[in-house]
Parts: C-alpha cells; structure tokens; sequence
C-alpha cells in the first residue's frame, strides 16, 4: 500500500476493532498490510497484538523479530517475542532472546527466571542451573528462581543438592503450591515416597490440583505402599480430565497387580458406556488388547462399533483382535478394504503385518514392515523385529545379516565397579537391593512375565548406593562387550553403538518356580536390552538338561502360530549379563519346581 494516509486509515480501523475485542476482522483489516509496516515499529506493534490474538503465532513472531531489528532490541519486545516463542513450543530460541534480555536489563529478576525456566523446558539443563545461579547473585532470596533452581538440579539427577533448594526456596515463600509440587515430584525421585506423599498434601492445602496433580500423587502413594489410596487419586485424576490415558492405564495396572484384575477395566467401561464416542470405545479395547485380553477386545469392538458406527482405530482394533485369536486373513481383508485406516500410519501397518505373520503370509508382512521402517524413525524396533521373523521364514540371507545371533547376543559377566565383589558375590549384593522393591502380588497384564513380578517405576531412579554402583558397573560391562562389534552403518543396531550410555528403562523381575517365564516378546524403546541375573532358584542335572529358565532368541510368539526353535539359547548363570539389539524377540524357557526363585533386572540402554 503506496497511500499514507489509507496505511493510517486502515491502521486507525483495525486499532478500533481490536480495542473492541472484534479481533478476528481486526486482523481481516491489517494481514495485507505486513509489508507497508516493514518499517514501523507502531505498526508491527499492532500487527503482532493483533496477530497473538487471531492465533496467528509465526506472523506475530515474525513481526516481533522485525521490531527487534529494527529499533536495536528495545527490552519490552525482546520479552515478548521470548514469550511467543515459548508458546509456539520453541524454548531454545526463547531462552535465546530471555538471555540477550539478561544482558540488557540484568535489573530485572522476571528475565533471570523465564530464561532458566525456558532452558529447563528446552532440556539445557546445565544451562539452566547456570541461568539461575547467575539470577540468584543479584536476586538472593527470590522464591520462584530458588524453586527453578531446585528443578535444575532434580533433572541434573543432583537429588541431595535439590532437596536442599527446595527448602530453601519453600522458606522464601511458604505459601506457594508448585514449589511444594516440585518438591514432592524430586522427593519421589529420590524414592522418599512417604515424604513425596506429604508434599503432596501440602501442596493440595496450598492449592495444587488437575488431573496430573492427583496421577503425580497416586503414583507416589503406591509407591509408599498405600494402595487405595493410590486408587483415590488416579480415580480423581479420572474424573477431572477423563482423557489422561496415563492414568487409566495405571488404574488398570493396580488393580491387576495389587487386586487380582478386580474391576481392572471398569472404568474404561463407565466412560465408554456413559459418553459413547469411538474414542472411549478404542481405548477400551486397546486397553483390553494392551493386556492381551484379545477375545474381550473383539467382543467390546464389535459392540462399541454397533454403538458409534464405523471409526478407524475402533475397527483397526476390532480387527486386529479377532485376527489374532481366529481368522487372521480375515482381518487383514477387512482392513484393507475399510476406510480411513491408512490414515492410522505406523500403527495400521504394524497390525496389518503382525496378522500378516499369523496367516503366514511371510512376503506380504515383510513389505510390511518395509513400509513401516520407511516411515518410521531411525530409532524405531517394531518393524525390525517383524522383519526378523518373515525374512526367516522366507529363508532370506538378510535374516542372518540383520540378527547374527552369535554376534549379537552378547554374554558377559558383572563384577562390582571397583573390582573388590567378583560376579557371583556382587549378584548376592544386588539381589539383597532388589528384593524390597517387589511389591505387587501379580505380575502386569501388559509385560511379558508370567507367575511373577516386576517393580514399578524406574529401577536406576532409586537412590541406593548399591543401585547406582549396580548401573555404573552394567554401563561397565557394556561398553566392554559392544566395543567389540564391527561398524555397519547400514545395520539398525550397528550403526547406533556406542561406548556411553543412557537407559530408556529399567527394572526388576521375580518369577518364581513352578512355571515362571518370559513369552516371546521384544523391546519397543530400547536400542539394546538385557537380562542380569542376580539370583536362580536350586537346580540339578535334570533341570539344566532340559534347560528350564534358559533365554531363547528368535522363537516367535505364540500369536503368530509357527512351530519353529528359537536361534539361540543362553543358560543363566548369577551375576551374568545377557545383551542383544532390543527388536530381536526373546523369551524363557517355564521354570520348573525347582527351591526359590529367579531374580533379574533388566533395562534398555540408548547410546549416549
């Protein structure tokens, strides 16, 4: 626009709709003027409110940017394009301008903490704790930048040090709920639950609530032992946002652990029945087939689709879940000709190649998984371990390429870090560790285990000197192992090894004798997986003949109905570590009645 004056007349109307909160015309009036405002640091103050307001958030970033530019960073809108960045979900750039507003103004102590707030959200941790020191030396006593600095050394895994801030912050300001929150959140971290409970409650009388507030909490009080009251909150946890599926998973979870599979389901049936969409009626059957409940997910399908009509993921699970305890082909035909379920991407296609297995239509699921892998990340297992299976029973060489069990599967044993606990001693060390963290009565409904238990939470989050001498000397013997593989850059395993290491997940398991296994199964968010073994029950001659408790590797699950051997079996041994990729499947072979039990820990580890 060349006119002065109708640039003006335009800006005047649009300024007059925006102050009447008519702001969806107001931005009708001003979205074609952004290039006549290059220049104006009035206009783009306005094209920018206006634009934040519509919803507009790159257009009002980019107007931001442009007045940034063009007066020499005035400190107000430096603030507020950190602001809008954040919002937008782009916190490393946020925390760019929050430092760059650091340097102009260090006077203000709101700039100190959004930018240790925004680095904690952009996962610069280290910078983070940096950001709040440096906040703290001119603002010693500010409550919210203590709390920010408490959380900088909780996510550092600086557990003592954190607690501490968090003191120090609550004594700043008493009255404040998310510093109470944060604590009790670093207290279960640091596996203080009875503690982390109290917390907890504080910061409920100071105000805390929501939906993750109340799972946060129940989490907690599970772990403290405190099983219905567990129950309380993530049924609170429920009611105020009935779509946190973390938490009725979780309910689900105790009430198969701690309660027998009691009312395990109830509460995906109360809402699917009370507010019937095919959301609520997906995710009941998903969680029924999540717990290998197949026959009951197909029924619940079938009635939820009667009930809502035809919905993808509702049909893709019905499917799936007669497929696999019937008529596999069936399935697959009924997918391929429904609509909407290529919509469903990786998911679809790792239903369609598991039933592809189980007709044993082996070329078919192996394009499948192809598929899959082609739209997957780098980091992704499903479609690998899927192609482990069709490539050998298509006798294709790549099977051998991709799996080379002898090399793969890597067999090593555990001494203590500092070398003073050979292997087997050390295992009688760990094992004493890992017995008090075995709570539950049952085993999950969504593992793998059977006749036996698992620890909840994260086994390496429990600060125990012994746990954490545990995970230095695992990382240890990993690294020792691994090293010697070759490079292949093409491999999915290979091309990711390292000699450092991050876990994705770890944990306890207790089978006990007379039955006790693992079924064939593989790990969808590891790299490499393992089994520790920290204590076997008794065995004899006969037992060891026929290789009870031993762990097999590419025996496929029952669901695919191939009676073939696994391609490599390991006999446990105290204190060895068992290491493979974690797409490969595997599983144990029933404990028979031998005297006790079997302890384990497992855990994936990610290259770092």
């Amino acid at each position: 626009m060349n006119n002065p004056a109708a640039l003006q007349s335009s800006l005047v109307r649009a300024q007059q709709l925006a102050a009447a909160g008519r702001h969806s015309e107001a931005w009708t009036v001003i979205a074609p003027l952004r290039s006549a405002l290059d220049r104006s640091g009035q206009g783009l103050r306005l094209y920018a409110l206006i634009a934040h307001h519509t919803g507009q958030i790159e257009a009002a970033i980019d107007a931001l940017k442009r007045i940034v530019a063009i007066e020499n960073s005035p400190p107000e809108i430096l603030g507020a394009l950190a602001d809008a960045l954040d919002g937008a979900g782009r916190s490393g750039e946020a925390a760019e301008h929050w430092t760059r507003l650091v340097r102009l103004r260090p006077d203000l102590a709101d700039a100190h903490l959004n930018r240790t707030v925004t680095l904690t959200k952009a996962g610069k941790h280290v910078a983070a704790l940096a950001a709040a020191d440096e906040g703290l030396a001119r603002f010693a006593n500010h409550p919210r930048l203590l709390s920010a600095r408490a959380t900088a050394l909780k996510n550092l895994g600086r557990l003592d040090e954190a607690l501490a801030a968090f003191d120090r912050a609550i004594a700043a300001d008493p009255a404040r709920a998310l510093v109470r929150y944060n604590q009790a959140v670093a207290l279960r971290a640091a596996c203080r639950f009875d503690e982390s409970c109290a917390a907890y409650a504080e910061a409920a009388r100071l105000g805390a609530s929501g939906s993750e507030f109340h799972s946060n909490w129940a989490a907690a009080e599970l772990e403290a032992g405190r099983v219905d009251s567990a129950a309380d909150h993530y049924r609170r946890a429920i009611s105020e946002n009935p779509a946190n599926a973390g938490a009725m998973a979780a309910l689900t979870r105790l009430a198969i652990e701690y309660r027998s599979g009691e009312g395990a389901f109830d509460h995906y049936a109360e809402r699917a029945r009370a507010v019937p969409t095919a959301d609520h009626w997906a995710d009941w059957a998903g969680a029924l087939i999540a717990n290998e409940r197949h026959s009951e997910a197909a029924e619940i399908g079938r009635e939820g689709l009667q009930r809502v009509g035809a919905a993808p993921e509702l049909q893709l699970f019905t499917a799936f879940a007669e497929g696999v305890t019937g008529d596999a082909a069936a399935a697959l035909a009924e997918l391929d000709c429904a609509p909407g379920i290529e919509q469903l991407g990786q998911t679809a296609l790792a239903a369609k190649g598991q039933l592809a297995l189980r007709m044993h239509d082996f070329a078919r699921a192996a394009s499948l998984a192809e598929q899959y892998n082609a739209a997957a990340g780098p980091t992704d297992q499903v479609g690998w371990s899927l192609l482990a299976i069709a490539w050998r029973m298509l006798g294709d060489e790549r099977e051998a390429w991709l799996c080379d069990y002898e090399r793969l599967v890597m067999v090593t044993e555990v001494p203590s870090p500092d070398g003073t606990h050979p292997p087997a001693e050390f295992a009688r060390i760990v094992a004493a560790a890992l017995d008090p963290l075995h709570q539950t009565l049952e085993a999950p409904g969504n593992q793998s285990l059977r006749n036996g238990t698992q620890t909840s939470g994260e086994l390496f989050a429990f600060d125990d000197p012994i746990i954490r001498q545990f995970r230095e000397a695992v990382s240890d013997a990993a690294a020792g192992v691994v090293a010697e593989l070759p490079d292949d850059p093409a491999h999915p395993f290979l091309r990711r090894k390292s000699r450092r290491f991050g876990f994705s997940g770890s944990w306890s398991v207790r089978l006990r004798g007379g039955g006790g296994h693992h079924v064939p199964h593989f790990h969808g968010h590891g790299w490499m997986s393992s089994a520790y073994y920290a204590r076997l029950p008794e065995s004899g001659v006969e037992e060891r003949t026929r290789g009870d408790g031993w762990i097999e590797f590419g025996r496929p699950p029952a669901m695919f109905d191939l009676d073939i051997e696994p391609r490599r079996v390991v006999e446990p041994v105290v204190g060895r570590l068992v290491l493979f990729p974690s797409f490969m499947f595997h599983g144990t072979r029933p404990f028979g009645a031998g005297k006790g039990d079997r302890l384990t820990a497992a855990f994936d580890y990610q290259p770092a």
